[in-house]
């Protein structure tokens, strides 16, 4: 597959809390270390809640992990949106159709209302 055939769309951190309230059935993918995801490790930038955890570092080896989710909405995200494009597009390669990516990550979300601390 070429590189310039895989396209994922982007979402702002603002509008991700309304996002999730509007699509309850969205799969949110956090792709940063099992540490950051909960919380153990500097900066504690809290997580979205209901979030599924697969490191980056994993992603390609425990991609069947997902097997279930190639059909529905992902939303992917870390905490500085440095892995998760990266994330995005492993998954777009491996028959993911509906990726979309959060731009800047947990870092720049100031909308608390749908994050777990």
């Amino acid at each position: 597959m070429k590189k310039s055939t895989i396209n994922f769309k982007t979402i702002e951190p603002s509008e991700i809390c309304n996002y999730i309230s509007r699509n309850p059935k969205v799969i949110l993918l956090d792709v940063r270390t099992k540490d950051e995801f909960e919380g153990r490790a500097e900066p504690r930038l809290g997580r979205l809640k209901n979030a599924i955890n697969l490191p980056i570092q994993e992603l390609e080896a425990k991609i069947a992990l997902l097997a279930a989710y190639k059909e529905k909405e992902i939303i992917v995200y870390c905490s500085r949106s440095h892995r998760s494009p990266r994330a995005s597009y492993i998954l777009m390669q491996n028959g993911f159709k509906k990726v979309t990516n959060m731009a800047g990550g947990m870092s720049v979300m100031r909308d608390n209302s749908c994050k777990v601390q």
